[in-house]
């Protein structure tokens, strides 16, 4: 694959040279139409003369034109020619430059009609021949004569002149293209530059010397460069997400596990049934937290946006199945609009958590809300709300909501651990709000996740 230099030097020559060729070629035709227009305006100029000093009355026995001005006319093979012919083709008068050359006869011309066309001399000279025919009324004469005069040039003086020009035009042309591509090529690594510099910088972040992309580029690249670091800091942070993990998975695990082995090394011949199995499930509550929050994916842009309503859709689909035997009644207020940046995993668990945790406490009722919306500097945000109509419950407890393994309500099945992971998905990974208000109607749950 080449280079985007050598691709977009390549194409730009390519049009360069095709368009410079093309101007060429038209200014070639252009100039030949004017040559060729100057020898038919020397052609008219001499049949006007001679027009002008022919005497067209004259006897056969007396020439018809008598001294021209023009010496050229005089000098046999000078290449300029004239002569004229009597309606029936018969030369009535020549200049004396045709003195042992003879011409063919020109094609038929209408009266006061202009013929100009290329034609040869006996001697195979090329010349440029002009008709033009006359209806001439003698004195005394009944009846109107026509007469054609034709005047030729010889074409060496009309190619020599369009080759001149050819070579100059083609020189130029050629000398324009060069310093055109040198300039172009100058133009393009100027232009080009900060692709290297983002490229250099990417190396450096390779090579582990540099974090992120720092420099400043022009507005095409900084989508790029804002991206690219959004990038390297969602990896960075699942890395560190990983790393603290599995340390407070192990810390946490740590004591429990001091507490069976106590068990297991006491002198009692069985272990306190009790005792492991709160252990055992304090592990097993640790563990599944460490995991959720590990496993969470984060926000990404670079992601094409995830529609809220269809995954919202399906988990009350879901929850009606579970809570079926309270008949609950489940009610989506979904924005069509909304997105989510981000996992569709990281999704469903803010969503289902709170809202199977709303339908645990519920009597009736449990709505889901999605709103998109727009921040102060309009990067889009998303809010969703889930409110139960449940009993509430007092202000000073609703901190410990979130608090890993609390359960408020013994008798309500649960781990104490989803609205924690909520929490922590909220407002550590994706850097959002979560917020509770509760009174004697109802839990209102509140999500607020800015992507900008």
């Amino acid at each position: 694959m080449t280079s985007l230099r050598t691709r977009v030097l390549l194409s730009a020559s390519v049009v360069l040279v095709t368009a410079l060729g093309c101007a060429s070629v038209l200014l070639d035709r252009a100039f030949r139409e004017s040559a060729l227009n100057a020898v038919e305006d020397r052609l008219r100029g001499r049949i006007y003369m001679l027009i002008g000093a022919a005497d067209f009355d004259a006897p056969s026995t007396r020439p018809l034109v008598g001294e021209l001005p023009d010496s050229t006319l005089s000098m046999p093979g000078s290449g300029n020619y004239v002569r004229i012919l009597s309606d029936n083709g018969k030369t009535r008068w020549q200049s004396r430059s045709l003195l042992g050359l003879s011409l063919p006869l020109p094609r038929r011309i209408q009266t006061g009609a202009w013929r100009l066309e290329r034609t040869t001399t006996s001697a195979n000279e090329g010349l440029f021949s002009l008709g033009y025919a006359i209806l001439w009324e003698g004195a005394g004469k009944r009846k109107a004569r026509q007469f054609v005069i034709q005047a030729c040039e010889n074409e060496n003086l009309y190619l020599s002149t369009v080759t001149r020009f050819r070579r100059s035009l083609w020189m130029w042309f050629a000398g324009l293209s060069i310093g055109l591509l040198v300039v172009q090529t100058l133009n393009l690594n100027w232009g080009l530059r900060p692709l290297r510099s983002v490229d250099d910088e990417v190396r450096e972040i390779e090579a582990g010397s540099r974090e992120a992309i720092t420099g400043k580029y022009p507005k095409e690249l900084q989508s790029l460069t804002r991206n690219l670091n959004r990038l390297l800091r969602h990896n960075r942070d699942s890395l560190r997400r990983y790393r603290n993990a599995l340390g407070d998975l192990a810390h946490s695990i740590k004591t429990p596990l001091a507490v069976l082995r106590n068990e297991f090394s006491a002198d009692s011949q069985e272990i306190a049934r009790d005792v492991a199995r709160e252990q055992l499930s304090r592990i097993d509550r640790t563990v599944e937290y460490h995991l959720h929050r590990a496993a969470a994916a984060g926000r990404s842009l670079l992601a094409p946006p995830l529609m809220v309503e269809p995954v919202a859709v399906r988990l009350l689909d879901t929850l009606r199945k579970v809570h079926a035997h309270r008949n609950l009644e489940l009610v989506a207020e979904l924005d069509a609009q909304a997105v989510f940046f981000g996992d569709e995993g990281d999704l469903m668990e803010i969503i289902g958590n709170l809202a199977d945790n709303a339908c645990k406490w519920a009597r009736k009722r449990v709505v889901v809300k999605a709103t998109r919306a727009k921040s102060a500097n309009g990067a889009p945000r998303l809010e969703l709300e889930i409110v139960d109509d449940g009993p509430g419950m007092p202000e000073n407890q609703l901190e410990l909501l979130v608090e890993r393994g609390t359960r408020l309500d013994q008798s309500v099945e649960g781990h104490g651990i989803g609205l924690a992971i909520v929490r922590d998905m909220v407002e550590d990974i994706y850097n959002g709000r979560l917020s509770f208000e509760s009174s004697g109607e109802g839990t209102h749950a509140h999500v607020e996740i800015e992507f900008g």
